[in-house]
């Protein structure tokens, strides 16, 4: 998919484009001014976001999603790139996320690695279990450094 650009867009303009994405999506996220979007574009149509943003005065990569009929097309390996690019470019380190166990390959594609639960910052242990409240899913904390 040679045709997928990436752009990085403020949150502050981000919200119609990207709500609107969610939706699409299934998901219930909103844009906030202070994150940073990672937005994948097929020609001028949305087609994958990575959200970032600093929590605690801690780096997250907070959400991260390609439209589900293009998975598997090298796009969410894309936006990783830039992502990456942005963090060391502006020394973002170490960088959190919590993704879906199934995904440790993919988020280790730009370094970033398993660690123990106890590991992580406290406020992403308390949102990790609110996570495992709320669905059957399984969960794993990363860390970037």
């Amino acid at each position: 998919m040679s045709n997928i650009r990436v752009k990085l867009i403020p949150g502050s303009e981000a919200g119609p484009i990207v709500d609107a994405f969610y939706e699409q999506e299934g998901k219930s996220h909103r844009a906030r001014d202070t994150d940073l979007f990672f937005t994948a574009f097929m020609e001028n149509t949305i087609v994958g976001v990575c959200r970032f943003c600093i929590e605690e005065n801690t780096p997250l990569l907070r959400s991260m999603i390609v439209h589900a009929p293009l998975r598997s097309h090298k796009i969410g390996a894309k936006i990783l790139e830039s992502f990456a690019t942005y963090l060391d470019e502006n020394n973002h380190s170490p960088t959190y996320c919590i993704p879906y166990d199934h995904l440790e390959k993919f988020y280790g594609l730009i370094g970033f690695k398993i660690i123990k639960e106890e590991d992580a910052p406290a406020f992403l242990q308390e949102r990790i279990q609110t996570y495992r409240k709320n669905t059957t899913d399984k969960f794993m904390f990363m860390r970037r450094d």
